[in-house]
């Protein structure tokens, strides 16, 4: 299932987003994601270079410097962003996590909804719950940090699961660790159960 998300061809800024966190998060998935590296730095090796003016050197450094310093602002602000993948700390170095709690359950968008993909970060609390339901079009949710569970199973940092209409699941965080996830989805998360018509137009 990894290395079928890591060779899909990238379509979307949340597919790409997505696909680099994968192959970060799991030591399997970086020693494939490494080995692409490589492979593409052999091909960079061959382009033809031309040097950098000193100028425009300096101005790389400073750029760089200011970036680092609104990264590490932001982790000071919300001390969760220190669990998330380089490349997720990279994509909101200068935003804020906008959370919208659910009671445990808290949920912030990473991206403005594209093509109707969105890419969610979702922080499910030690032993909370997520209503049970499901989605219209597939969900792939990426466990980031801690673990949760379902109908379907146990899920550990740096797996991924795939999710249809045909699954019909109540994921629950770790009872220690709880846990963040993210989400990249096409369509609308469908809530059933006693409250899911209420649940459903509070989500969507």
């Amino acid at each position: 299932m990894t290395f079928e998300i890591l060779s899909t061809p990238v379509n979307s800024t949340a597919s790409l987003i997505f696909q680099q966190c994968l192959a970060e998060v799991d030591p399997e998935n970086r020693s494939l994601n490494s080995a692409m590296n490589e492979v593409g730095g052999y091909f960079l090796e061959k382009v033809e270079t031309s040097p950098l003016s000193k100028d425009l050197w300096n101005k790389v450094l400073e750029q760089t410097d200011k970036e680092k310093s609104a990264t590490q602002n932001n982790e000071e602000h919300d001390p969760l962003l220190s669990q998330l993948p380089v490349t997720l700390r990279s994509h909101l170095k200068n935003k804020k996590i906008k959370w919208k709690s659910f009671k445990d359950v808290k949920v912030a968008s990473i991206l403005a909804k594209e093509n109707n993909e969105k890419l969610e970060l979702i922080h499910v609390m030690p032993g909370a719950k997520i209503p049970q339901h499901t989605h219209e079009g597939n969900e792939s949710f990426l466990v980031l940090h801690g673990s949760y569970s379902d109908e379907y199973g146990n899920y550990e940092q740096g797996s991924v699961q795939v999710r249809s209409d045909d699954h019909n699941h109540t994921p629950i965080g770790h009872a220690q660790t709880g846990c963040i996830g993210l989400a990249y989805t096409h369509g609308r998360i469908k809530f059933s159960g006693k409250f899911g018509k209420l649940l459903n137009l509070i989500a969507n």
